[in-house]
């Protein structure tokens, strides 16, 4: 039997980062993410960005360079609150501002505040947004239902004690892969604060056995994997993307399936 809870080389847990407002407090959290080999998408307001000269626009590429950036709306507005055409503007705006000042499409989002309603979800979708992240932490450790809807495990604050449970159960087969952890790097105010969020980097970090991504990454490799072409008897395996793409049969046989390529895997 396929499953499809396989990332990247065959990892089977996954952990990712999101910080919102763009403080100056992302430069030395980017920093310890690299220290640690973690990844984390950083949702970002366009209006701190319109009127950046060269050197400015240079440093904030380098700052989140090997980073997802992401839309938090142009001005940090409450969008289960604004008229729809308010939502547009905003999502739009920021995009645009955002994508001028990286060079790649922006199409992840979290909510500003939390803020978010059906009209919300449907103004976004029509803005190009293809996941966003809320502020209703899970305590657990599942993917998605709705990537409009994406719960996050917790807030950093709460980390640490679900970060040794995700690690302590990390080989078995019951516990869900994701790890998602969100927060405000300017709640960063004292040494004890800093010296916290380490502690929670170094649980998680150097694992062979875990993906670390953005939130664009998971989005784009689970959507690719939903696409893979697999043969009746599980044998021939077709991929349609340009993603590489991995598969578990029968808990045993771990199967990449490069993009672009056909795999006839044989049953041993």
């Amino acid at each position: 039997m396929i499953q499809y809870h396989v990332y990247p080389g065959g990892k089977k847990r996954v952990v990712t980062f999101s910080y919102d407002d763009g403080s100056r407090n992302d430069a030395r959290l980017i920093a310890l993410f690299h220290k640690y080999g973690v990844r984390g998408t950083f949702h970002l307001n366009g209006i701190n960005y319109r009127d950046m000269n060269d050197t400015e626009l240079q440093e904030l590429r380098a700052r989140y360079a090997g980073h997802e950036v992401a839309c938090h709306t142009l001005r940090h507005g409450w969008p289960a609150r604004m008229p729809a055409q308010a939502v547009v503007r905003e999502v739009v705006e920021d995009r645009t501002v955002l994508e001028r000042v990286f060079g790649y499409p922006i199409i992840g989002m979290s909510y500003p505040s939390g803020s978010y309603d059906s009209e919300v979800i449907a103004a976004m979708r029509a803005c190009g947004i293809v996941y966003s992240r809320t502020i209703k932490d899970t305590k657990k450790f599942p993917f998605p239902e709705d990537y409009m809807e994406w719960h996050p495990t917790c807030h950093h604050k709460d980390a640490l004690p679900l970060c040794e449970k995700f690690m302590r159960d990390i080989d078995s087969q019951w516990t869900r892969p994701l790890l998602y952890i969100w927060g405000h790097s300017h709640e960063f105010q004292t040494e004890e604060d800093w010296a916290y969020m380490e502690q929670v980097l170094a649980t998680v970090a150097n694992s062979e056995k875990i993906w670390y991504a953005t939130n664009i990454e998971i989005y784009n490799y689970v959507t690719a994997q939903s696409h893979l072409q697999i043969s009746y008897d599980e044998t021939i395996f077709y991929n349609p993307t340009a993603i590489d793409l991995w598969v578990e049969r029968d808990k045993r046989d771990i199967i990449k399936i490069p993009a672009g390529e056909r795999v006839v895997v044989p049953f041993a």
